[in-house]
C-alpha cells in the first residue's frame, strides 16, 4: 500500500462549527463574556502544523484536545501493536473512532512514518513562528458614561462618568516552534478604562505573558508566567474553561490537559506562577504554584484591632470608575497544587491536591441560600480520580474532599455498543456545603456545590448523511439557592438531528425544554412557595454553499417562555448569513441580516456571528429590532492580514438602550473593529 506522507483537509468545517455551537450555548447559560481565542489558537496550530498519528507521543497526541483520553490510548496501542498507521482508514477500528470523530480530525492529522524528534535549542529559538495581533474597537453612538460632566457633579458622584475613552485596545504577540516551544505578551485596555495617564499610568489595564514548553526530556511540560491547570473531572482544579452539557453533546469533551499556557485577555479564570509535569516510565508529576491579584469589595472591622475583610469578589475585570479602581487588585489569591497520575494499558488514575489561601478574610455573607456557603480564606482539597476503558466501555470517576469534610463526586460511563451508537451516563453529587475556588466540573448549577443529577446521553449516526444527538438531565438542589426558597429541582431534555445532504449542504434541526422551580408570591402568604418555569426552544439551521465562492446560512428560531403566571411568552430570531471568499482576490466579505422580536429580556436568543480571527461576537437578541454586520477581510500579503468589521442593531419599541453609564439615547447601537495579523 502506498504511504501517505501528509494527509490534509482543506477546511476544519466539522470542528469550527462544533465549537462555535458550543460557545454559543456556554454563553446563553452563563452570560459571561469571555475571550475564547484559545481555542481558535489551538486549531490553527494544529492546520499549520498537523499531528503525526505515528508519533509514538502521548504529549504530541494531547493536542488534539477535542480527543479524549480513551481515544488517545486506542491511537498509541495501536501503534505499539501493529506499526505505523499506512491509512486513516485504519482508524475505524480503533476504540471511540467512529465516522463523526474521522471526519472532525482529518484536518488535523498527518500520516508520516516515525521518527524520534529531538529538540535543537537553536532551532527551537530561531526556526518558530512570531505573530503580532493589533486590535481596536469602540461602540459608535454616545453612552452616558461619556458624556460631558460639570466638576460639581463629579464632586458629589465621582462614578458619574468613565474615565477614559470609549476605545477598547489589544495588543498581542506570541512565538511558536512546533507547538513544543511558545512564547508570549498580551495587553488590553477595556472601553471606558484610562490610559497611559490618571489611574493608568503604566498605559494598559490588564498585562499578561508566558514561557512554555513540552516533550523536554522528562520534564513534559513547564510553563511560566500565566497558565491553567485542568486535571482529573475538574472537582479540585480545573482554571481554564468548560463546556459541560454543549461539549459533551457537542463533542468537545471534558478532557483534562494539565499545565497549558493561558493566551487570552480573560481577567479571570487563570493561575500566575508557574508548573512543571516530570514524566517517570507511566507516572506523570505535576506541581504548581500562583499568586493572583483579585478585585474586590472590602471592608473594616470596626474593633480594637481594625483589620480589612473581603465583602464580595469582582470578576468583570473593568476599572472604569473611581469605584471600580478603588476595587482593583486589593486581594491576593495563593494556590499550590499537585497531581500525580498512572497511564497503564486499560486504565489511568490520579491523584489531585489544591490549596488556596486569601490574604483576608470573608464577611458573613446573609440570606439562607448562602448559609452553607460562607467563603472560607483558606480551602484545601483533594481528590482522586480513575478512568478505564475497556474494549466498549469507558468508566471515569472523581471523589474530591473539602477542608471540613464536605465530598463531591462525579461519575460517567461511556458505551459504544456499535460504531454508529455512543451512550453517555453521567451521574454527579456536590455537598450543598462543598467549597473549592477552582472546581469547574459537570453541572447545572452555577458552582460546584448544593447539586445532584443523572445526565443520560447519546449519539447516533443512523445514516451516513443523518446523525442524531440528544439527552435527559434530572437534577436536584437540596438547599435554597438565590431567588428559590427551599429545596428545588428541574430536568431538561435536548434533541439534535444534523442532515448531510451534500459535501457542501447540511442542515440541522434542535428542540431544547428545561424546568426549574423558582420563588413565586401568593396572595395572603408571607413566604414564597416554588413553582416551575418552563421554556420551550425550537431551531432550524442550514448552511449551503452552491458554488466554491459563495457561501450561505439560515436560521429561524423560537423560544417560548411559561411564566408561573400561566401566561406564555414568546420571542424568535431569523437571520440570513452570506459569505463571498473570490479565488483570484485577497479578500473575503461575510455579513448577516437578522430580524428579532421578544416580549421581554428573559426570552432573549443568541446567535454565534462571525468575526475577527481570535475575536467572538456572541450578543443576545432580546426585544424587537434588526441587527447587521459586514466583515471585510483583506490579505496584504501572505502573512499579513487586516480586518474591518461593523456591526449595528436597531431596536424598533426603544428609545433608550442599556442601562447606567452604558445609556444609549437613542435606537441604535453600532460597533466599529480593526485588527491586523502579521505572521513571520
Amino acid at each position: 500500500m502506498m504511504m501517505q506522507p501528509i494527509l490534509h483537509a482543506q477546511h476544519p468545517d466539522t470542528l469550527t462549527r462544533n465549537l462555535e455551537y458550543q460557545i454559543e450555548w456556554f454563553i446563553e447559560n452563563t452570560e459571561i463574556e469571555l475571550d475564547f481565542s484559545e481555542l481558535t489558537e489551538e486549531i490553527e496550530k494544529l492546520v499549520a502544523n498537523p499531528v503525526n498519528i505515528n508519533s509514538r507521543d502521548r504529549e504530541e497526541l494531547r493536542r488534539l484536545f477535542f480527543l479524549n483520553e480513551v481515544q488517545i490510548q486506542s491511537i498509541l496501542a495501536y501503534t505499539a501493536n501493529y506499526g505505523d498507521f499506512v491509512s486513516i482508514y485504519e482508524l475505524k477500528a480503533l476504540q471511540g473512532f467512529d465516522p463523526t470523530v474521522i471526519r472532525k480530525i482529518i484536518p488535523f492529522i498527518k500520516i508520516a512514518p516515525f521518527e524520534e524528534r529531538r529538540l535543537q535549542l537553536r532551532d527551537a529559538i530561531t526556526r518558530g513562528e512570531h505573530s503580532i495581533l493589533m486590535r481596536y474597537q469602540r461602540i459608535l453612538e454616545k453612552q452616558e458614561g461619556y458624556l460631558p460632566v460639570s466638576d460639581s457633579l463629579l464632586e458629589i458622584k465621582h462614578n458619574a462618568r468613565y474615565l477614559g475613552s470609549p476605545d477598547k485596545i489589544l495588543l498581542k504577540y506570541g512565538y511558536d516552534y512546533r507547538s513544543q516551544i511558545r512564547w508570549g505578551f498580551l495587553a488590553e485596555k477595556d472601553a471606558g478604562e484610562e490610559f497611559f495617564r490618571g489611574t493608568q499610568k503604566q498605559g494598559f489595564d490588564f498585562y499578561s505573558a508566558y514561557i512554555y514548553g513540552r516533550d523536554l526530556g522528562k520534564i513534559h511540560k513547564m510553563v511560566v508566567g500565566d497558565f491553567h491547570a485542568t486535571f482529573g473531572q475538574g472537582l479540585v482544579m480545573w482554571s481554564g474553561l468548560s463546556f459541560g452539557k454543549s461539549g459533551i453533546t457537542g463533542g468537545m469533551p471534558h478532557t483534562a490537559r494539565g499545565l497549558t499556557p493561558s493566551t487570552s485577555s480573560n481577567e479571570i479564570y487563570y493561575l500566575r506562577g508557574g508548573g512543571i509535569t516530570l514524566g517517570l516510565g507511566n507516572f506523570e508529576i505535576s506541581t504548581l504554584a500562583s499568586r493572583i491579584a483579585l478585585d474586590a469589595s472590602t471592608s473594616v472591622l470596626d474593633t480594637l484591632e481594625p483589620s480589612e475583610i473581603i465583602e464580595g469578589l469582582r470578576t468583570t475585570g473593568l476599572h472604569r470608575t473611581i469605584s471600580e479602581v478603588d476595587l482593583s487588585k486589593n486581594i491576593h489569591l495563593t494556590t499550590l497544587g499537585g497531581n500525580i497520575s498512572y497511564t497503564g494499558n486499560i486504565f489511568k488514575a490520579g491523584f489531585t491536591i489544591a490549596s488556596e489561601n486569601f490574604d483576608k478574610a470573608f464577611n458573613y455573607q446573609t440570606g439562607l441560600y448562602n448559609l452553607f456557603q460562607q467563603p472560607r480564606k483558606s480551602q484545601f482539597t483533594i481528590g482522586t480520580d480513575v478512568c478505564i476503558y475497556l474494549r466498549d466501555f469507558v468508566l471515569q470517576g472523581e471523589i474530591a474532599r473539602d477542608v471540613e469534610g464536605h465530598l463531591a463526586g462525579i461519575f460517567n460511563a461511556n458505551f459504544q455498543p456499535d460504531p454508529r451508537l455512543t451512550l453517555a451516563f453521567i451521574y454527579r453529587n456536590y455537598d450543598k456545603a462543598f467549597q473549592n475556588y477552582h472546581s469547574n466540573a459537570f453541572s447545572e448549577n452555577s458552582g460546584v456545590y448544593n447539586e445532584q443529577g443523572v445526565y443520560i446521553g447519546f449519539r447516533a449516526s443512523v445514516a451516513k448523511q443523518l446523525e442524531l444527538t440528544g439527552y435527559a438531565d434530572y437534577f436536584l438542589f437540596p438547599w435554597f439557592k438565590y431567588r428559590v426558597d427551599g429545596p428545588s429541582k428541574g430536568r431538561e431534555y435536548f434533541i439534535r438531528m444534523d442532515l448531510l445532504m451534500g459535501e457542501k449542504t447540511r442542515a440541522y434541526l434542535r428542540y431544547r425544554f428545561e424546568q426549574k422551580e423558582i420563588n413565586t408570591k401568593e396572595e395572603n402568604r408571607k413566604l414564597n412557595t416554588l413553582s416551575p418555569r418552563k421554556y420551550h426552544n425550537v431551531r432550524m439551521h442550514f448552511d449551503y454553499q452552491p458554488i466554491e465562492e459563495w457561501k450561505f446560512a439560515s436560521r429561524a428560531e423560537a423560544i417560548f417562555n411559561y411564566t408561573l403566571e400561566g401566561n406564555s411568552r414568546m420571542g424568535f430570531l431569523i437571520y440570513q448569513d452570506v459569505t463571498w471568499q473570490p479565488f483570484r482576490l485577497p479578500i473575503s466579505i461575510s455579513g448577516r441580516y437578522a430580524l428579532f422580536d421578544t416580549e421581554t429580556y428573559d426570552e432573549r436568543l443568541y446567535a454565534y456571528e462571525h468575526d475577527m480571527l481570535y475575536s467572538f461576537s456572541i450578543p443576545a437578541y432580546y426585544y424587537k429590532g434588526q441587527r447587521i454586520y459586514l466583515i471585510l477581510k483583506y490579505s496584504l500579503y501572505k502573512n499579513l492580514n487586516f480586518w474591518l468589521r461593523f456591526a449595528s442593531s436597531i431596536y424598533w419599541n426603544k428609545d433608550e438602550i442599556g442601562t447606567g453609564l452604558e445609556i444609549i439615547h437613542g435606537n441604535t447601537r453600532s460597533e466599529i473593529k480593526a485588527q491586523l495579523i502579521w505572521k513571520f
